[in-house]
């Protein structure tokens, strides 16, 4: 066999793998994530919902899905069977939560995937790959479409909804060192999308875009860059709250000395030995730690090593 030959093989090798591999993708995104049924059962209508459910309509019809138009939803005159499906097996059993689609009874998935029959666009587009649904949060668990005419309805405003499963992002906001989203200055979706994005939930592409859309001075390019910062962010500062001043994970000069080995003793600028250097700051010198264009030392340039 040539070696043309061989490497004919061994691509045709890749290519049947990689598509085996798309194979087992498609099949698990599609039983994974399917529309829940009712077999055999049929549309009656929202009138043969209100003899037992007068309570939950009377509500219901203080909300936005009942103010919607057949024009505006092709689904709209199905009322309350838009969501919870064909009610004919259910009025048969006289109220047997098996024949019905009940989302108590549903997955966080599947219930997700009633409301994602209608919010298929903007910020719920990437809901199948949000850790939230990934981890059995679905929607029902902060909207409740029956009792709340609030906006979205969300039974609980933002943070407070996000705190009802995030109790450590909370503590941590208490520290004294944190956003101003205690001070109600912004909130939990100023820097997530709790729908899903293709990076952990965040409004941006990568997290320094993210911090950057407010600290846009820390953004360079610098003649003189510092490499954590470039990198990520969080190397150096936790955005939900910290002792440390500035949102630092660590006070300086020990988080400086995670990296840094400190400064030897210089001939230009004579003894300087690391034990004096724990007890001050080494902003008190370096104070563009994000990056400058200036050398980082006088009179000799660079830092010393």
């Amino acid at each position: 066999m040539t070696r043309y030959s061989t490497s004919v093989l061994v691509l045709l090798g890749v290519v049947v793998c990689i598509l085996a591999g798309c194979q087992g993708y498609l099949q698990t995104a599609a039983t994974s994530f399917t529309m829940p049924a009712l077999p055999g059962a049929f549309y009656t209508g929202t009138d043969s919902c209100i003899p037992c459910h007068d309570d939950i309509y009377r509500q219901y019809k203080k909300t936005i899905h009942y103010r919607l138009a057949s024009a505006e939803l092709k689904w709209a005159q199905r009322g309350c069977e838009t969501c919870h499906g064909p009610g004919s097996l259910h009025l048969k059993s006289k109220g047997a939560a098996k024949d019905i689609l009940s989302f108590s009874r549903l997955s966080a998935q599947q219930s997700s995937e009633i409301c994602l029959q209608c919010h298929s666009g903007g910020p719920t587009m990437d809901w199948r790959a949000n850790v939230h649904v990934l981890n059995n949060v679905g929607c029902n668990d902060c909207h409740k479409s029956h009792k709340v005419t609030a906006a979205k309805m969300v039974y609980l405003g933002d943070p407070e909804i996000c705190f009802t499963c995030h109790q450590e992002k909370k503590a941590q906001l208490v520290l004294p060192s944190h956003h101003p989203v205690r001070e109600g200055k912004m909130n939990c979706t100023s820097c997530h999308n709790n729908h899903g994005s293709e990076n952990n939930n965040l409004n941006k592409d990568t997290l320094n875009d993210l911090c950057q859309n407010c600290h846009a001075e820390y953004q360079g390019p610098f003649v003189y860059e510092h490499a954590p910062v470039v990198e990520d962010c969080s190397i150096c500062h936790e955005p939900h709250g910290t002792i440390a001043n500035n949102l630092l994970v660590q006070n300086e000069p020990f988080l400086c000395l995670r990296c840094h080995k400190g400064h030897r003793e210089n001939p230009q600028t004579g003894p300087h030995p690391t034990v004096p250097a724990l007890l001050t700051s080494c902003t008190q010198c370096h104070a563009q730690v994000h990056g400058s264009d200036l050398p980082a030392q006088l009179k000799g340039g660079g830092l010393t090593r």
